[in-house]
């Protein structure tokens, strides 16, 4: 008989060691995860990712995880988290392209592995434009948008090339009807923008000095508008910088004393607050010019006795009439990415507005900065690049001239 009773308790105690742990228990057991990886299996790079406790990310999403890094797609990322973070968790992931992916809730007790997938959207069908450079300087960049999409002018048609004086180019661009936005920037580091070009009946596009004025882009003969004279081949040149918080109308850049404005430099384009155009100068007419424009609302200013040939920038600011002018230093990207935003402050002030404003400075590009402020000429420089790295330059002579490298 007690060898019966021996077995039958053996027997118990067997099955309450196999029968599964109470409910708390398990959770106990869950909880032990410290966290979980972030795979990027997509095409698109992950800029930031956010991860709060489930249920409570709408409220308080807390810092990016990622501090200064993205996930590349292929790349892999350890989250680390806090002991009794729990199994469930809200994740937010940000994209290179701006997008957003919010997943509530995700058991990360079992899921050790959270897969980012997102491919980008497919290419729409596009158009083919053909493109002469009837100019005498290399086109380095073209920029063509439909007509109206905004400020983002986009991605680089040219890719990897350029177009050489005289050469021809096709460029591929999304079909969107026939009016386009269009900028072309020179190996002298110019610009120049035409806005609501009909690319149906100009074919192909000629860009030659004064295809920004020409009446009909699809006429246009090289060296038929304009006054000569206004294109020597002195090549100096003055960037405009409107900060106005207004809309430029027209812009007239004219010798001191002339009675002829001469054409306006804007051609059939406008100048929005923050965007930047370059006006060629003829040496022959020294260096002392009146620069006369309007706004969009009719309202009218004008500044004479300019030296434009101890400037780079001519910015385009309130109070600008009546201004100290300065020199401009020119700052140089000599980064591995671009620069997305850039602030120049005096030591010991609080960071201001940044300098480029809704645009970036590409990979050896240079921009230049006069001092913002009057009697000012040392800055702090601060550079952030799309990388999320800073780099900064303390007290930098912005009245001297010269360049600045900005590099991480």
């Amino acid at each position: 008989m007690s060898a019966i009773l021996a077995g039958l308790v053996c027997a118990t105690a067997l099955a309450l060691a196999a029968a599964p742990l109470p409910a708390a228990a398990q959770q106990g057991q869950r909880q032990q995860a410290s966290g979980f990886t972030l795979k990027n299996e997509g095409d698109i790079a992950v800029y930031e990712l956010y991860v709060a406790r489930g249920g409570t990310g709408a409220r308080n999403w807390g810092p990016d995880r990622f501090g200064s890094d993205i996930l590349p797609p292929g790349g892999s990322f350890q989250v680390r988290l806090p002991g009794g973070f729990g199994c469930s968790a809200d994740i937010r992931m940000v994209y290179e392209d701006g997008e957003e992916e919010v997943r509530e809730r995700v058991d990360i007790c079992r899921e050790r592995e959270v897969v980012a997938a997102r491919s980008a959207p497919a290419a729409g069908p596009a158009r083919e434009v053909d493109l002469v450079n009837a100019g005498p300087r290399t086109i380095m960049f073209l920029y063509i948008r439909p007509a109206g999409s905004g400020d983002d002018w986009q991605e680089d048609r040219l890719g990897s090339s350029t177009v050489e004086p005289g050469a021809r180019f096709t460029a591929q661009v999304p079909d969107q009807g026939c009016v386009y936005d269009i900028r072309v920037e020179y190996d002298n580091d110019a610009a120049e923008e035409r806005r609501n070009v009909d690319l149906c009946a100009a074919a192909p596009l000629t860009i030659a000095p004064g295809w920004t004025v020409a009446e009909d882009p699809a006429a246009f003969v090289p060296g038929a508008v304009g006054a000569p004279g206004a294109r020597a081949a002195s090549g100096r040149q003055v960037t405009v910088v409107n900060r106005s918080g207004r809309t430029v109308f027209t812009l007239h850049v004219f010798p001191d004393g002339a009675r002829d404005e001469g054409e306006d430099r804007l051609g059939a384009s406008t100048l929005s607050d923050g965007d930047r155009v370059e006006v060629a100068l003829d040496a022959s007419q020294g260096c002392h010019f009146t620069v006369r424009l309007s706004y969009d609302n009719g309202e009218r200013e004008e500044r004479a006795g300019i030296d434009l040939c101890a400037i780079g920038e001519l910015a385009i600011e309130p109070g600008w009439v009546e201004a100290t002018m300065a020199g401009a230093a020119r700052l140089v990207n000599a980064g591995p990415v671009p620069i997305i935003a850039l602030y120049a402050d005096p030591p010991g002030a609080a960071r201001g507005p940044d300098r480029l404003g809704d645009q970036v400075l590409g990979v050896g590009r240079s921009l230049s900065l006069a001092p913002p402020q009057d009697g000012v000429c040392a800055y702090d420089l601060t550079a952030r690049f799309r990388n999320g790295a800073e780099t900064r330059v303390p007290a930098a002579d912005l009245c001297a001239g010269g360049e600045i490298l900005l590099a991480p």
